[in-house]
C-alpha cells in the first residue's frame, strides 16, 4: 500500500455509473435511515467522541454566536479579499465578511449555527448529512490486516457488511464494481452553503477512499493541500468516479444553490488506482 506522499492528490479513475439509477433507489430507501455521523452509538459518535479533529472537521460548539461566525470565516475555503459591510453581524467580526455570503442561498447562514441545551453555539446545525450503505460487521474484529492501528480506535474496516435495504440493489452493484475490497460507504450530502474545514483523515496505507458524484452544481468543489503546501483544486460530474486523497489536507464545499451528494467508498487496497 503506497501512503500519502507517494499517490496524487486526485486521479479519476476509469468507471462510470449510471447516478440516475443510483438516486432512484436512495429515493426508495426506508425513511428511518439515520444520520452516519448523529446515530447514537453509530460511527460518528464513537469516533467523534475520541477524535478532537473529527469533530472540528464535521462541527464545533462555542461559547458566543460571535465565535461561532468567526470560524466559519476563518474557515471560509474561498481565498478573497474580505471587505467591510455594514451588517450586525460583519460589525460584530471586525468588519470582516465571508467569501461568499450565506445570505444569498436557499437556506440563511443562520441556521447553520443553532444553541443547545447547554447554551452552547454549534456550527453545521446539519449541513452536512451521511446515510450509512454498510454498517459494523462483527466478522471483521479479527481479522488480521496489514497496517494496524491501536485497539482504543475505531476501525472503519470493520464497517463491510452492507445494509439491508442496500443488498440486491444498483447500489450494492456499484459497490462491488472495484477489483479491490470495500469497507465503509456512505452518501454524504451537503447542504447549499455548507463546507466541510481543511483536515486530514487517514493515511493511504491504511484504506483509500474513492467519490462517486450523485447530484452536484457548478460551485461544489474539492481541493487538496500537497506536502508542498501547493493547493489542487478539482470539480467533479455526476456519474464519474474519483480518488482524493484522504491523507493530505482537504476540503470540499457548496457555494451552490442545489444540494450536493457524493457516494464515498473506502477501500483495503489500491490496484484500481492503477499506479
Amino acid at each position: 500500500m503506497l501512503k500519502r506522499e507517494q499517490l496524487p492528490a486526485f486521479k479519476k479513475l476509469s468507471y462510470t455509473f449510471d447516478y440516475e439509477r443510483i438516486n432512484e433507489v436512495v429515493r426508495n430507501m426506508p425513511v428511518e435511515q439515520e444520520d452516519d455521523l448523529k446515530v447514537k452509538e453509530g460511527y460518528g459518535d464513537l469516533v467523534g467522541g475520541k477524535t478532537a479533529k473529527l469533530q472540528k472537521a464535521f462541527g464545533l460548539k462555542f461559547t458566543s454566536i460571535e465565535d461561532a461566525y468567526q470560524f466559519l470565516v476563518n474557515n471560509d475555503v474561498a481565498e478573497s479579499e474580505l471587505y467591510k459591510n455594514e451588517s450586525q453581524i460583519t460589525k460584530a467580526l471586525g468588519g470582516k465578511r465571508m467569501a461568499w455570503d450565506y445570505r444569498s442561498y436557499v437556506k440563511p447562514y443562520e441556521n447553520y449555527i443553532v444553541k443547545d441545551k447547554d447554551g452552547k453555539y454549534e456550527v453545521n446545525g446539519s449541513p452536512y448529512k451521511q446515510i450509512a450503505l454498510t454498517e459494523y460487521n462483527p466478522e471483521m474484529e479479527d481479522r488480521v490486516y496489514d497496517k494496524k492501528i491501536p485497539k482504543t480506535r475505531l476501525d472503519e474496516r470493520h464497517y463491510n457488511k452492507v445494509k439491508d435495504w442496500v443488498a440486491g440493489t444498483y447500489l450494492e452493484e456499484v459497490l462491488k464494481s472495484f477489483k479491490a475490497e470495500h469497507t465503509r460507504a456512505r452518501i454524504a450530502v451537503m447542504d447549499p452553503g455548507a463546507f466541510i474545514g481543511d483536515h486530514i483523515d487517514y493515511n493511504t496505507d491504511y484504506s483509500v477512499r474513492y467519490h462517486i458524484p450523485l447530484t452536484t452544481n457548478e460551485d461544489c468543489g474539492f481541493h487538496v493541500i500537497d506536502r508542498n503546501g501547493v493547493k489542487h483544486e478539482q470539480k467533479m460530474l455526476p456519474g464519474e468516479c474519483w480518488f482524493l486523497n484522504q491523507g493530505l489536507k482537504h476540503s470540499a464545499w457548496n457555494k451552490g444553490k442545489t444540494t450536493r451528494a457524493h457516494i464515498i467508498i473506502s477501500f483495503l487496497t489500491q490496484e484500481d488506482l492503477d499506479v
